[in-house]
């Protein structure tokens, strides 16, 4: 791990969210590095002057009355729209009516939820990106690219068998001009993964592969970030990111053929 590695995962490190393999990462490189160790404790500080009590203003109670009392008042007034706009004026459904404006509270409140989830994945999945990223940029500069050497897909696959609790498909893509390379062990999204290495001219890709539960999100994704294109999906149980300086078109060639297979 470097320094620039440990920006990223500094912050879930001291919040005990990572995982144990990337805390001794971490703490290893903490102990040799004295900058980092600095950046360390004014992150602590910082989030400790965040914490103090005089920071938060506490309203007086006539302003939290009057808070109160304004949300009670703009509620009935929506009420009273959704009651009219949404269902004829009838005297004998009064029921109805007040069916009808709870069904719209429901239905609002349930769209503002799916918009809070959709958030919450777009963050989770940048995240994961931003993990990805770093991921190959240290694999390219620790002169750590592959665990094991080899173009033979059947060398390359077994040499997975204990070390992950899945069995990554290696495919063979040499005839379609990707030669494989390797592959190697990796730690994303607090998990080991399996990368598999693959070479187009000068250009190294990464291929980071782990087990998903999730049915959605099995179209290709692409974003670009610090010279790099990213390209994500989702299939046969396993989620794809695939990271390279190659150019868009060409990537996504590599992308498509993987998902067939």
């Amino acid at each position: 791990m470097n320094c620039e590695d440990l920006k990223l995962y500094l912050p879930v490190y001291l919040d005990d969210e990572l995982d144990i393999s990337g805390s001794l990462r971490v703490e290893q490189h903490l102990a040799d590095c004295a900058g980092c160790c600095r950046e360390r404790e004014e992150f602590l500080a910082l989030r400790a002057a965040l914490r103090e009590p005089g920071l938060y203003a506490r309203p007086s109670a006539d302003l939290a009355k009057r808070i109160d009392d304004a949300v009670r008042r703009t509620a009935k007034v929506q009420v009273r729209s959704a009651r009219a706009s949404w269902v004829p004026s009838f005297g004998w459904l009064p029921s109805f009516r007040w069916a009808s404006a709870v069904a719209v509270i429901g239905i609002a409140i349930g769209f503002a939820g799916l918009l809070a989830i959709r958030d919450l994945r777009t963050s989770k999945q940048q995240a994961v990106a931003t993990a990805i990223l770093a991921g190959h940029i240290r694999s390219l500069q620790a002169d750590h690219l592959v665990d094991v050497p080899s173009s033979d897909r059947h060398t390359v696959k077994p040499w997975f068998q204990g070390k992950l609790d899945f069995a990554p498909t290696v495919p063979d893509l040499s005839e379609l001009g990707w030669p494989l390379i390797g592959g190697r062990l990796d730690y994303i999204d607090g998990r080991p993964v399996a990368a598999l290495v693959y070479k187009r001219r000068m250009h190294n890709i990464n291929v980071f592969i782990w087990p998903t539960l999730s049915s959605s999100g099995n179209s290709i994704t692409q974003e670009d970030a610090q010279g790099y294109q990213i390209l994500h999906w989702n299939g046969a149980e396993m989620t794809y990111w695939v990271v390279s300086d190659l150019s868009y078109p060409e990537l996504l060639d590599l992308a498509r053929a993987l998902r067939g297979h």
